[in-house]
C-alpha cells in the first residue's frame, strides 16, 4: 500500500517559512497591542482625575482658591494637598518621595492600576505625570512610551484653558497648532526631543489614538 506524507526536508522548509512569517508578524502586532494598552491607560488616567476632581470640588469649592499663586510648594506642602484635595476621592495604594527623579518635592502615588502619578506645584502651577509602570520611574528609555505629562486647567496661576475639565495634557508654551506639538525646542512631541512635553496632547488631539509620525 503506498502511503502519503511530508519528507523530513520538506517538514523543515515548512517550519521555516513560518520562522520567517512569525519573525516579521509578531514584532509587529506586539508594539500594536502595546500601544493600544497604553492608549487605554492614558484615557482611564484622565477620565479618573477628572472625576476625582469633580468629587473634590463638590466638597472643596472652586479649584481657583485651593493653590497660592507663584508658590514653590515643600515636598510636606505637596503632600498636604493632595491629602486634602485628591487622595481621598480616588482610589490609590498611598505614596512616598519621589526622590529617585531628582526633585525632592515630588510626590509619587502608586494608582491602582500599577502605574504612578508624580505630583509636585511649582510657581507655574500644578503638574502631573503619569508613568504606566514604576519601573519606568528610574528608567528614561523610551520616555514617549510610559511617561505622560498632564496639568490643572482651572485653577489661578495654571493659565486658562477651553476645557470643562480640570485635568489636561500639558501644553505650557504651546501655539495652539498642530505642527506646534511636534516642533517646539523643548517640548516637541518627535524623536529627538529632550522632554517629549507634547506627547500627551498630541495623542488627545488625535481622539487619544497614537498617531502614525508618533515618537514610538
Amino acid at each position: 500500500m503506498k502511503r502519503n506524507g511530508f519528507t523530513l526536508a520538506e517538514v523543515l522548509i515548512t517550519l521555516g517559512i513560518i520562522g520567517v512569517v512569525a519573525a516579521m508578524t509578531i514584532p509587529t502586532l506586539m508594539t500594536k497591542y502595546q500601544k493600544h494598552k497604553t492608549e487605554t491607560q492614558l484615557v482611564k488616567f484622565y477620565s479618573m482625575m477628572n472625576q476625582t476632581l469633580r468629587m473634590s470640588v463638590a466638597e472643596n469649592g472652586d479649584p481657583d482658591g485651593w493653590i497660592k499663586a507663584n508658590k514653590h510648594y515643600t515636598y510636606d506642602e505637596n503632600v498636604e494637598f493632595l491629602n486634602t484635595y485628591i487622595l481621598p476621592y480616588m482610589k490609590n495604594l498611598g505614596y512616598k518621595n519621589c526622590t529617585s527623579r531628582g526633585i525632592m518635592e515630588l510626590v509619587c502615588v502608586t494608582l491602582m492600576d500599577g502605574g504612578i502619578m508624580t505630583f509636585r506645584i511649582d510657581g507655574g502651577g500644578g503638574d502631573l505625570n503619569y508613568f504606566t509602570a514604576e519601573k519606568w520611574l528610574t528608567d528614561s528609555r523610551h520616555r514617549s512610551r510610559h511617561n505622560f505629562a498632564f496639568q490643572f486647567s482651572k485653577a489661578s496661576g495654571f493659565g486658562k484653558i477651553n476645557s470643562r475639565n480640570y485635568i489636561e495634557p500639558y501644553t505650557f508654551q504651546w501655539d495652539g497648532t498642530r505642527e506646534g506639538l511636534k516642533s517646539h525646542q523643548r517640548y516637541g512631541c518627535r524623536k529627538d526631543s529632550p522632554t517629549y512635553g507634547f506627547c500627551t496632547k498630541y495623542i488627545q488631539m488625535n481622539s487619544w489614538k497614537i498617531p502614525s509620525d508618533y515618537p514610538w
